[in-house]
């Protein structure tokens, strides 16, 4: 059985990166948003919600080689079907092939990870592509994130 603990670690730094920003952003965690056809429900990690607009978030970090390589090309399919936005947020050690894969598709996104760091140092999106993107999706004012303080 993996061990989940390093992924739910993960998907809680991305809520509270999520929540450092001050946004009036509702954060939902592991509900579910569809059955999948052998009758199970599908749960997003995360669910942003903003007035009425919403974002899924597929939180998927890997810590080494190996099955999860694969793992991840499920995920990129279940996002694709999902019923909302649900951008497939990664770090870690992903094989360059998948990574590509994953960017390519317009629903990966890649960010840095360090579980070492302090607690509001692990998460870091050097460009803002995360960010940007959940303002979009949420109809908030993401030009605010390229102006000079």
């Amino acid at each position: 059985m993996p061990d989940t603990r390093t992924g739910n670690k993960f998907r809680d730094d991305l809520k509270a990166y999520i929540e450092s920003w001050n946004e009036d952003i509702e954060i939902l965690v592991e509900k579910p948003v569809r059955w999948r056809f052998v009758g199970t429900p599908r749960k997003l990690d995360l669910i942003l919600k903003h007035g009425n607009k919403y974002i899924g978030i597929e939180a998927k970090y890997q810590s080494g080689q190996g099955t999860a390589d694969q793992k991840l090309i499920y995920t990129l399919e279940d996002a694709r079907s999902s019923p909302i936005p649900t951008p497939v947020v990664f770090a870690g050690e992903v094989k360059d092939d998948i990574k590509a894969k994953l960017i390519a598709s317009g629903i990966g996104l890649e960010i840095k990870y360090d579980l070492l760091a302090p607690d509001k140092k692990r998460i870091r999106d050097p460009h803002n592509l995360f960010r940007q993107r959940v303002y979009i999706e949420l109809g908030l004012d993401w030009f605010k994130l390229f102006k000079k303080p």
